[in-house]
């Protein structure tokens, strides 16, 4: 697991808003320190060097946000490849 950030804050849509020393791409899920699935990436927005990154949350995890805040969440540190290309085997 690769550190996105910590929580900032909760937006008035119920999103999560951190702030991360990387850009993350869009869609990628977000998970707990306990490897807990919360959500996925769903904005980017700020300063290219320290973005702001919003998190839409699953309905299940939805409760009680406000006492997440603070709480560091991640990444997974590799990335599936769902696009693209197969290459051919050769035989």
């Amino acid at each position: 697991m690769k550190k996105l950030g910590n929580i900032s804050h909760i937006s008035n849509r119920g999103r999560i808003i951190l702030r991360s020393n990387h850009t993350p791409a869009f869609g990628l899920a977000v998970f707990t320190k306990n490897e807990k699935r919360l959500g996925t990436v769903q904005d980017i927005f700020g300063p290219t060097k320290e973005p702001y990154i919003s998190v839409k949350v699953y309905a299940k995890n939805s409760k009680n946000l406000e006492t997440r805040v603070g709480e560091t969440l991640y990444i997974p540190s590799k990335t599936n490849k769902k696009w693209g290309r197969r290459k051919r085997r050769k035989n």
